[in-house]
């Protein structure tokens, strides 16, 4: 990845960027599936991984897009692309959330602050397992005392919430070849523009934080707390700024 050229590459490159991630998704998933009706049960659940955060490279892009090129100028865009446990939330996020990918900001916006803590919780938990299983389906590791830990122990089960995880995130992300969703791109609603924006503030908050899936839901908890903290201050000042509706004049 170029991180320089996508910098400074105009919106069109950035959004067939976001699309052929999408693509590349579905293709990832396609070759899990085909691997696990083989009988590959490992390399399916790595490669299923693989297509959840291929989607949450595709949302990074979609950021990207959005996001104005003064910001874009100074954003972390090596996080953004190639911090794996990142795209890895990102991906899950996509896959869970019951909206278009446009609209997440938007939902993030809306949903209760207990709610939102619960969401990312459990998100914290699925993307630290998820990080772990995935290397698990391609290495053999050394556990606590001198347990050998082969590919072969991931269960059938393991492999087949994985798919369905990837199966979600490829088709949300799938919505970005479609030519009103590129239309969105290309004039993006104020709300994706803030988050946008928000994301790249959390991302320079947490530079010095271990690449973690814990980190990671960190970051997106940042980004949602400054969108929602920007949205208010808006709203506040447009009820400061609007004009005091004088009361009618009644007919003696």
């Amino acid at each position: 990845m170029d991180l320089g050229s996508v910098k400074t590459a105009p919106t069109p490159v950035l959004i067939s960027g976001a699309r052929a991630a999408a693509t590349n998704a579905q293709r990832l998933l396609f070759d899990a599936r085909v691997l696990a009706e083989a009988g590959c049960v490992p390399r399916a659940y790595s490669l299923a991984a693989l297509a959840v955060e291929e989607a949450g490279k595709a949302g990074s892009l979609v950021l990207l897009t959005v996001m104005p090129e003064a910001v874009r100028s100074r954003a972390p865009v090596g996080r953004m692309l190639e911090w794996h446990q990142l795209k890895q939330v990102q991906g899950l996020i996509i896959a869970r959330v019951p909206h278009r990918v446009p609209e997440v900001p938007s939902w993030f916006a809306a949903m209760p602050a207990d709610e939102l803590a619960l969401f990312l919780s459990a998100l914290d938990v699925l993307a630290d397992d998820v990080d772990r299983l995935k290397r698990r389906g391609l290495y053999v590791d050394v556990g606590r005392g001198g347990r050998i830990r082969e590919p072969l122990e991931l269960t059938e089960g393991e492999v087949l919430a994985q798919l369905g995880q990837a199966e979600r995130a490829a088709s949300a992300v799938g919505q970005l070849l479609q030519p009103e969703l590129q239309a969105w791109l290309a004039d993006p609603p104020a709300e994706a523009v803030e988050f946008s924006r928000a994301v790249v503030r959390a991302l320079t908050d947490a530079r010095h934080a271990a690449r973690t899936p814990d980190a990671a839901v960190k970051v997106v908890l940042n980004a949602v707390s400054i969108l929602r903290n920007r949205m208010a201050a808006e709203d506040t000042e447009s009820l400061h700024s609007a004009p005091v509706a004088s009361s009618p004049i009644r007919m003696p």
